[in-house]
């Protein structure tokens, strides 16, 4: 067995050798990179649709119970040529509206199941108990489908049909026990009903009280008071269950004028996926507006049938943020691929140059280049058939469920690449190196390859322009309609490519020329070499640009959505925490100062908030509150600083019997109210002057009950003597809020706590605002891995070249860190420039893809806000990439030194 394990071994490796030629070990890596791509392209997609369907998942958890699809048509509808309606009849109607409610994508539940009805209007009852000066009882008779599943039998035995003896249709019934303790009824009771005869021959116990059985119809499960009028006393209203074979009698006896039909049926949400939701909802949401019309199977004739649903409601929400931030993910998935798809080329690269002797002597030979490119293609296929499947099998196992078709587009854009790249790489420069065959060689003019460069770069700079253009016209949309505008970054990143290649030769030059006039030559020889950009220098500088740019990029855009919350927070909330009295009771001193004393309490403020009015009767509130112990509270909230200034000093009093005027600050929809001029507002039984003085940033200052929030007027606490605190602002952002809480229930009953972190939590943990930032940090962390191997593959690319002259340095005398010095001088400026780029590219991002992203869809706030330029997170990602490098420069020198410069020269020649 081992022998023959050993033979299949030997033989795949021939093969593999004989597929790849002198890049074997190359080729291998060249396949690991086209795994790391395609894996890449599909996996972050699918794993964003998974995400995005445990939140759908949350929301329908935390939503309403009633998740059901009603059905309502009047019973003469569906009536047969007698004019009447059989269970049979109903059966089939309901099965026409199950199907076109399935055509739809709704998922039906098992349990509860689903259930049908026929209910009659209300019939005044005798036999039945009635309370003193109410009306005679009135009772609805109802027919249900899965009566025996939604109820337990307490006595008695479930209806079975009806009889007619004589002129009066006896029917049987059952009734609920509440039903049967209001009315005094028992098995065996007989009432009168009209012209029919009912017996009770059971009583029966809800045995899903929540479901929509017994939900739907009020009165199903217990009886209701019906409150009465000047001409008609009060009555109670209740009902009672027939069987199908009473449907004839209660028809015939009672008339079908106002009898309705009913199929209720339960959506089984929680199997739902997020790509499910949005049609789902639109389907539910077109059938509650417009009805639907099936077909009765029984009368072969069309029904019209009236929908109603809460399901619309439940999804609409979800769908609406799901639209708002799946375009910006859209465009981290567009500008991740053609990353992965540099980092391929990259890998052909290193392929084409283990290759390059051996192409170059197939060349002289006699090959013509369709044969070179059939080999180069014979082994791409292989690999990217390999590695492709390898990693979509891994992606599906890794992120099961249904995915996004982006996903798959994107994975065939980088196995198209993995097919092209290395035959155009390979085989292109191997033009120059024609076979023998007597004919002069024709090599390109001097000047065509500078011309064809412009050409080639205002091509591409105009199709940028174009596609940004678009972007801000059209703005993001997701889907294959909205790739092109999804890959702004890469448009973005293309002119700002362009730029720095044509820019970095003439820096690299200036600083080469100012190093020369130094005495030493570590630094001229470095940034002479620098200068020097070779053919293949232009795929990772557009590369490291892009990365940077997805980097930096993404994590402003998550510090504006961090900024929009706390923001957001402040807003709802006012203060740390907000300490609030019921009606009429003022916060006691004692309690004031356990509050103080709180652990992480760092500064508190008592205010008293009224209710007032102005001349034109707008109502608002008032806080008087002391402006620098409040100033305090709020220091750290975003926005403008509190304008304490304008309400410091003493409040003026009147003069001559004139009413003082007291300086006021404001939020934004009081001012308007209030006014620039003084104004007079009445706070209770008192009437005041106040005169706006400033502006207040944080709107959420508490206002009185019954007015509207954020419309406060903010007095010094003078105005008001004596003060009765009613409410006690807190700031701390590390407060002990149980003891906070505790202390509060103690010694204020019904006063209520109300938390910034509680609603700052809230905000960060909202299902779909939470699912997009995880995914936005996945995105981060692909880009982020891309952008090592980048790195790493560009160094790599020159690895030999820097072997070789760390070698000659060795062996000419000159120092180690001297020649560690000239290397990093070669190697980082190249770096740096793309480091810049990256941050000019990323910068540029904010004002033109900026506006199109729906910022407050990733924060759950529902208000609006930007994305903001951050240095930090700019500054971070340039510094990584350079450290990146000098740690990679590092590794290689110590390899270098280690193996020794006399290996180095031998593998050389």
């Amino acid at each position: 067995m081992s022998t023959r394990m050993r033979r299949l071994r030997l033989r795949l490796r021939a093969a593999w050798v004989t597929l790849t030629g002198t890049g074997a070990a190359a080729s291998v890596a060249f396949g690991l990179l086209v795994f790391a791509s395609v894996l890449a392209s599909l996996a972050i997609p699918r794993e964003s649709v998974g995400l995005s369907t445990g939140a759908l998942q949350r929301v329908v958890a935390a939503s309403q119970p009633d998740r059901t699809v009603i059905g309502t048509v009047p019973e003469t509808s569906i009536s047969d040529e007698t004019g009447q309606v059989q269970a049979a009849d109903i059966a089939a109607v309901g099965a026409s509206l199950r199907a076109r409610l399935a055509a739809g994508g709704l998922p039906f539940a098992s349990d509860p199941p689903a259930w049908a009805s026929l209910t009659t209007e209300s019939v005044p009852v005798t036999g039945a108990a009635q309370a003193a000066g109410d009306g005679p009882p009135q009772f609805e008779l109802t027919y249900r489908t899965e009566l025996g599943r939604y109820s337990q039998l307490v006595a008695g035995r479930l209806p079975a049909g009806g009889a007619q003896p004589g002129t009066r249709a006896a029917v049987q019934a059952a009734v609920t026990t509440a039903t049967a303790a209001r009315f005094g009824l028992r098995v065996g009771t007989r009432l009168t009903a009209g012209p029919m005869r009912l017996v009770v021959t059971g009583i029966i116990r809800p045995a899903k009280p929540a479901s929509a059985f017994w939900g739907e119809d009020l009165v199903a499960a217990q009886p209701l008071l019906v409150s009465g009028t000047a001409s008609q006393p009060s009555y109670w209203t209740g009902a009672v269950f027939i069987s199908s074979g009473a449907l004839p009698l209660t028809e015939s006896s009672l008339g079908t004028g106002e009898m309705l039909v009913t199929w209720v049926y339960t959506a089984a949400l929680g199997q739902l996926t997020a790509s499910q939701a949005s049609g789902l909802a639109a389907s539910v949401g077109s059938l509650v507006s417009s009805g639907a019309t099936v077909l009765d199977s029984v009368t072969q004739s069309p029904v019209a049938v009236t929908i109603s649903s809460r399901v619309p409601s439940i999804l609409s929400p979800f769908v609406s943020a799901e639209n708002a931030v799946a375009p910006a993910l859209e465009l981290l998935y567009v500008s991740l691929t053609v990353i992965g798809a540099m980092v391929v080329l990259l890998g052909a690269r290193l392929v084409a140059q283990r290759r390059a002797a051996e192409f170059t002597l197939m060349r002289a030979r006699g090959a013509a280049l369709y044969q070179l490119g059939w080999l180069v293609l014979r082994a791409s296929v292989v690999i990217a058939a390999a590695a492709g499947a390898v990693a979509a099998a891994l992606a599906i196992s890794l992120t099961p469920g249904d995915g996004d078709a982006v996903g798959w587009w994107l994975a065939g854009v980088t196995i198209a690449v993995t097919l092209a790249g290395p035959v155009l790489i390979s085989v292109v420069p191997q033009r120059v190196a024609a076979p023998v065959t007597g004919r002069p060689e024709r090599r390109a003019v001097g000047r065509r390859p500078a011309a064809r460069r412009i050409v080639v770069e205002i091509a591409l700079v105009a199709a940028a322009i174009g596609g940004l253009v678009v972007l801000r016209h059209e703005g993001l949309s997701s889907g294959n309609r909205g790739l092109y505008t999804s890959a702004a970054p890469v448009l973005v990143a293309i002119p700002v490519a362009v730029v720095l290649l044509r820019c970095y030769p003439l820096l690299a030059r200036e600083l080469a020329r100012i190093a020369g006039r130094s005495r030493g030559v570590v630094a001229f020889v470095g940034l002479a070499r620098a200068t020097r950009t070779p053919p293949g220098t232009v795929l990772p500088a557009f590369a490291l640009v892009l990365v940077l740019a997805m980097v930096a990029f993404p994590d402003m855009v998550s510090t504006s959505v961090t900024r929009s919350q706390v923001a957001a927070s402040w807003r709802q909330v006012g203060a740390d925490a907000v300490i609030q009295a019921v009606p009429g009771q003022a916060i006691p001193p004692a309690l004031q100062s356990q509050v103080s004393s709180v652990p992480g309490v760092v500064s508190t403020a008592v205010a008293e908030v009224d209710a007032a009015s102005t001349s034109s009767g707008s109502v608002l509130s008032v806080m008087y509150v002391d402006p620098a112990r409040y100033a305090a509270v709020i220091e750290q909230a975003p926005g403008p600083r509190f304008p304490l200034a304008a309400l410091s000093g003493a409040v003026p009093s009147g003069n001559g019997g004139t009413a003082a005027v007291i300086p006021a600050v404001a939020t934004s929809s009081a001012a308007q109210l209030v006014g620039t001029a003084p104004a007079s507002i009445t706070v209770g039984s008192s009437t005041i002057t106040i005169r706006l003085a400033g502006r207040t940033g944080v709107p959420a200052v508490p206002g009185a009950p019954g007015v509207g929030a954020g419309v406060v007027v903010v007095l010094p606490a003078q105005a008001s003597s004596p003060l009765v605190p009613n409410v006690m602002l807190v700031a701390g952002p590390g407060l002990d809020a149980a003891r906070l809480s505790a202390a509060v229930s103690r010694a204020l009953p019904g006063g209520t706590v109300t938390l910034r972190a509680a609603v700052l939590a809230a905000l960060t943990t909202s299902p779909v605002p939470q699912a997009a930032q995880t995914a936005l940090i996945q995105g981060m962390a692909a880009a982020a891995g891309f952008g090592a191997l980048v790195l790493l593959l560009s160094l790599l690319l020159g690895a030999r070249t820097r072997d070789m002259t760390l070698a000659r340095l060795a062996t000419m005398g000159l120092r180690r860190w001297q020649a560690q010095l000239l290397q990093a001088t070669e190697t980082l400026p190249p770096v740096v420039a793309a480091a810049i780029g990256g941050i000019a590219c990323a910068w540029a991002l904010v004002p033109l893809v900026g506006p199109s992203l729906n910022v407050a869809a990733f924060a759950g706030t529902g208000s609006a806000a930007v994305v903001a330029p951050a240095v930090v997170p700019l500054v971070a990602s340039a510094a990584g990439l350079v450290l990146a490098a000098l740690l990679v420069l590092t590794a290689q020198a110590v390899i270098t030194y280690r193996r020794g410069s006399a290996r180095a020269l031998r593998i050389a020649d």
